[in-house]
């Protein structure tokens, strides 16, 4: 009994290998892929929400967290350029933020390491996951790893201007 039990782990484990490997997955560099993740986030907005963490522990979410993107251009390599649109002073500012994107299949993550984004003087690093219309991740301060969160929501897209 404990051979045929035996046999058959090493069946399903082989059949498994086997299945696994006939499927293709989609990596870095996957011209589709790529495609797929600049047309999600042409003209998008992010809506979701967002939560501070603190000392290890998740804080209370909060709402109305929004972001709007005005294109993501591909670079040499996995660098990337998220065009980030602002309103100052009644004015929409595009403003690129240059980051990396790593492809896991067809889910795309956004790697921010150190970056001086927005007003003051800080720098910030974040990773952020881009699947089907929705994100996920975390963000923070570089130099203060206390302050930060994470960040969750939906993905919407605009007509073209």
């Amino acid at each position: 009994m404990q051979k045929l039990v035996l046999s058959l782990l090493c069946l399903v484990a082989l059949a498994a290998t086997f299945f696994n490997s006939t499927r293709t997955a989609s990596a870095q560099g996957d011209a589709e892929v790529e495609a797929k993740f600049v047309a999600m986030l042409k003209n998008a907005t992010l809506k979701g929400t967002w939560a501070p963490v603190a000392g290890g522990k998740l804080g209370g979410e909060k709402g109305n967290d929004s972001y709007q993107i005005a294109r993501v251009e591909k670079g040499e390599g996995d660098k990337w350029s998220v065009v980030s649109v602002f309103k100052v002073q009644g004015r929409e500012i595009e403003f690129p933020i240059s980051c990396s994107v790593k492809f896991a299949g067809d889910t795309a993550v956004l790697v921010l390491d150190n970056v001086r984004a927005g007003p003051g003087s800080a720098n910030w690093s974040a990773r952020v996951m881009f699947h089907d219309d929705v994100y996920a991740g975390r963000w923070w301060e570089t130099a203060k790893k206390e302050h930060g969160g994470t960040i969750a929501g939906t993905i919407t897209r605009a007509a073209a201007k």
